[in-house]
């Protein structure tokens, strides 16, 4: 449904009140009944047609909030099962693809430049992101929190931002510099690294088809430093 635009709601009820202030008056003081009659009319018409739009426009307001209610196909939970060999072919290739990403982010991290280490420092952790919310589709819906994955893990997140910032600047906010950035980054990262690590052993540790020591090992292997022997550059 079209949206009405306010412009053609303004214009009717600018239309009916020259009609019934103007016109109306006009023709009276000529005495002339008969396009006073029209005038009246054409200000009642008007009035009726800004009415109208005025009802269409929030008829449609509420069929587009209607529809944003309605949970697209993107934002339904789905549904992943450790017996299902097809769901559980994701989480073997996720140390592989932890490994371009951290390849990456080195790129980043070995520049010693503050800005570009904290860049690549939030590429992984969004990675790590995307990674634990597929885990979390084996779980039921809001089994977290009584949210859903998406609230409670960027909730985490921020807590744990929070968190090891403050704990980088002992002597009050500001007074880390610029590291403090670099720094947290590291340890929200670790701190993802482990829920993962630890989600996964939740779901596989006793499955028989699932190596689940030999998936720590890998996903375990090669941590990154984001802080490196060379110092950082402001």
């Amino acid at each position: 449904m079209r949206t009405v635009p306010d412009w053609s709601i303004q214009a009717s009820w600018w239309a009916s009140g020259i009609f019934a202030t103007g016109a109306i008056w006009y023709f009276l003081s000529l005495k002339d009944y008969s396009w006073a009659g029209a005038a009246a009319i054409g200000a009642i018409g008007f009035a009726g047609l800004a009415v109208f739009l005025h009802r269409k426009k929030d008829a449609s307001a509420a069929s587009a909030s209607a529809v944003s209610a309605d949970p697209s196909p993107a934002a339904e939970f789905a549904r992943r099962y450790t017996d299902q060999a097809s769901h559980v072919r994701f989480i073997r290739s996720l140390p592989k693809l932890r490994a371009v990403v951290y390849e990456n982010a080195h790129e980043g991290w070995d520049t010693g430049v503050t800005a570009d280490m904290r860049e690549a420092s939030y590429d992984v952790i969004d990675f790590l992101e995307f990674a634990w919310l597929r885990l979390a589709e084996f779980y039921p819906p809001k089994h977290f929190g009584e949210k859903d994955p998406r609230t409670y893990i960027r909730d985490y997140i921020r807590d744990r931002f929070a968190f090891h910032w403050a704990k980088h600047e002992p002597h009050g906010p500001g007074t880390g510099g610029t590291i403090v950035g670099v720094l947290t980054g590291d340890d929200v990262i670790h701190d993802l690294e482990s829920m993962i690590a630890d989600t996964v052993s939740a779901l596989f540790m006793y499955d028989n088809g699932f190596n689940h020591e030999e998936w720590l090992a890998q996903w375990r292997g090669n941590q990154p430093t984001t802080v490196g022997s060379e110092g950082v550059q402001q």
